[in-house]
């Protein structure tokens, strides 16, 4: 039977409208940048809120 790798979720608010997304994340000791803009290096994701505001959420 094989194993299925738990999954890490963190729940971060818009920066834009406060909504709240849930996300995955790599580890559960990583620290979340929350940013408005792009950053040119870094690892992240890419967030679309319930209100179709799009931000970045980078893994420290």
């Amino acid at each position: 039977m094989a194993t299925i790798p738990r999954q890490e979720t963190a729940t971060v608010s818009c920066p834009h409208c406060e909504r709240e997304t849930t996300i995955s994340i790599p580890d559960d000791d990583v620290d979340l940048e929350i940013r408005r803009s792009v950053a040119l290096y870094g690892d992240h994701t890419t967030v679309v809120c319930p209100a179709d505001h799009e931000f970045w959420v980078y893994f420290c």
